[in-house]
C-alpha cells in the first residue's frame, strides 16, 4: 500500500475501493441469506456463515483505511464520483467507517450496498 499520510492519488484510492467493494458484494449477499435463516431459527450452514463473517470483517477493515483516507482528503464531488464508480450508496460508505464487526446481531445495519 502506498503512503496514505500525504494527499493520496485519487485514481489509486478509487481503484482500490472499487476492487475491494466489488469483491465484497457477492459475499454480502450470501451472508445476508444465511443470516436471515439463522435469525429465523431455520437450518443453515453455521460454518459457512462464520467464514463469511470472518472474510467480510477482513475486507471491511481493508476498505476502512481507504474510505477514511478518501473522506479526509477528497472533495465532496470526488467522493460522490468515487461512490458512483463503486456503485456504493451513502449508507454503505458510512457503514464502512464503523469499526463494529459483522455478526448476526449487528450485521444487517452494517451490510449495505
Amino acid at each position: 500500500m502506498a503512503d496514505l499520510a500525504s494527499v493520496p492519488d485519487f485514481e489509486m484510492v478509487a481503484s482500490c475501493i472499487v476492487e475491494r467493494f466489488e469483491h465484497m458484494r457477492p459475499l454480502m449477499s450470501q451472508w445476508a441469506d444465511l443470516a436471515r435463516l439463522a435469525v429465523q431459527g431455520l437450518p443453515h450452514d453455521r460454518a459457512r456463515l462464520a467464514e463469511l463473517e470472518r472474510r467480510l470483517n477482513q475486507l471491511r477493515a481493508e476498505l476502512r483505511t481507504f474510505v477514511l483516507v478518501a473522506s479526509e482528503h477528497f472533495s465532496d464531488g470526488q467522493l460522490t464520483a468515487l461512490r458512483k464508480r463503486a456503485r456504493m450508496s451513502k449508507s454503505a460508505w458510512r457503514s464502512l467507517k464503523k469499526v463494529r464487526p459483522i455478526t448476526t446481531r449487528s450485521g444487517f445495519t452494517l451490510i449495505s450496498f
